[in-house]
């Protein structure tokens, strides 16, 4: 017999999707069952996490909380209403709102994790326990998962044993190749952000985000969080700057509005920057040839661009679909019906996962990127979206996780290069008072095929991986 704390569920890991999942299967089964889970969760450390992504929550997001029923931790936390954003790329700006009735919601993120984490807690049957995972325990005999090895601070490693383990334990997660074997992808460092607490900053448009692209530097986002603070992250190269504050103060403060530079200056004096990698890594089917037992969730599963804000709206998205699924398992020791649940699972979440991380990786690549077809892209992409609502409802319902299609992302990508192309032709260029002449359109037509073949790489490879 084996000694340890038994559960039906284990879950590993309690940032944003571990315990929207404890609370979920608690609160969905509590009322179907004859008795009902026992869910442990399982937390290396369950003090206030702090860090620089994770603060915006898109739409899509927020209505995902909604049917978790987990939407009033947001106002608990006093989050800040988001209406859109606010882009701006040198002397134009514009903004681009969310479809009417939809916002977003900003708030400090270890505030959002402790809320979440007080939800698990409250939900019956549910034991959240503050041990650092080490391993997991393998059946002798089938090799399939029963449970983990963990240790608590200074004490002794512990087994818990569970019928299901569920492995959320982030974009470092010691347990991907464990769980997943020979994988197609690895996770593929795709730089850095850079992020500083501004106070007292005053935004060009307020309850909008704003958005800078830059010259010689990656683009910007600043947002208000509560308690009268304001975010700002900035993109950085694969090689980022030796000296942060320096790059910040030379390079990107002079290209933002007048109005912003001078708290961002007193931040720079009084505060620390901070800088995180952020990885791409498309999601794997689980259930077939993955390890029986456990399976994947939330960054250790699949990761995509921070800028666009959307990974906690593909991870609660996750939750609702995943619960629902598993709320109609009585048995879950019978890995063929969990199995069957993980690859439906697989199929349900592409088209917001699908759409989110390839508008994440590819129109963040855009508009960070530097070379002439990327500049004629962006000069297209504004105007554009400042013909009107018209035409930026489509984009901001995608980027918002309210819209669902990875088709349209394309078809809507292909409008915005045709239309940089049509603007390429028909518009002065800086500079000039006069729209090209005939005998430049050999040249242009050039630059187009380039600009077709730059999106078409851009975003092709993601398409690809994710489908």
């Amino acid at each position: 017999m084996l000694s340890g704390s038994s559960y039906d569920v284990l879950i590993v890991g309690a940032g944003v999707a571990g315990p929207a999942l404890a609370h979920a299967l608690a609160t969905k089964t509590c009322n179907k069952r004859d008795a009902p889970l026992r869910i442990a969760l399982l937390e290396r450390s369950l003090s206030k996490p702090d860090r620089i992504v994770a603060e915006l929550l898109q739409p899509g997001g927020v209505t995902a909380l909604k049917k978790l029923g987990l939407e009033s931790c947001l106002g608990e936390l006093g989050s800040v209403p988001l209406l859109g954003y606010h882009v701006l790329r040198g002397e134009q700006g514009i903004c681009a709102s969310f479809p009417e009735g939809h916002v977003a919601r900003a708030f400090d993120h270890g505030a959002f994790i402790m809320a979440l984490r007080d939800y698990a807690r409250r939900a019956p049957n549910v034991d959240v326990i503050e041990t650092t995972v080490t391993s997991l325990i393998e059946d002798e005999v089938t090799h399939r998962v029963i449970g983990v090895l963990a240790s608590k601070a200074g004490g002794q490693p512990e087994s818990y044993f569970a019928d299901l383990v569920v492995l959320a334990d982030g974009s470092l997660s010691k347990f991907r190749t464990a769980v997943l074997g020979n994988m197609p992808y690895e996770p593929s460092k795709k730089g850095y952000l850079a992020g500083l607490i501004v106070k007292d900053l005053k935004l060009p448009v307020p309850k909008y985000a704003t958005m800078a692209v830059l010259k010689g530097a990656g683009p910007v986002i600043l947002f208000e969080l509560p308690n009268n603070e304001y975010r700002m992250l900035v993109e950085l190269k694969q090689q980022p700057p030796p000296d942060l504050k320096e790059h910040i103060m030379h390079d990107i403060v002079p290209q933002l509005p007048s109005s912003v530079r001078g708290p961002i200056l007193n931040a720079l004096e009084t505060s620390r920057v901070r800088r995180v990698p952020h990885c791409y890594l498309p999601p794997i089917k689980q259930g077939g040839s993955s390890k029986a037992g456990a399976f994947l969730l939330g960054d250790s599963l699949n990761m995509r661009h921070p800028l666009t804000a959307g990974g906690m709206t593909v991870a609660l998205n996750d939750v609702v679909i995943l619960s629902d699924l598993l709320a109609q398992i009585e048995n879950f020791g019978n890995w063929d019906e969990i199995s069957a649940v993980l690859r439906k699972w697989h199929h349900l979440r592409k088209p917001l996962a699908s759409t989110i991380n390839t508008m994440s990786m590819s129109w963040a690549g855009i508009f960070a990127a530097e070379g002439e077809a990327f500049d004629i892209m962006q000069e297209g992409a504004f105007k554009f979206f400042g013909q009107g609502a018209k035409y930026s409802d489509e984009p901001m319902s995608l980027a918002a996780g309210i819209t669902h299609s990875p088709s349209l992302l394309a078809r809507n990508s292909l409008a915005i290069a045709i239309y940089s192309i049509w603007v390429l032709f028909t518009h002065p260029k800086p500079g000039n008072k006069s729209a090209p002449q005939f005998y430049e359109y050999p040249l242009l037509f050039v630059k187009a095929l380039n600009v077709i073949w730059t999106i078409g790489m851009v975003m092709g490879p993601v398409m690809w991986a994710e489908m």
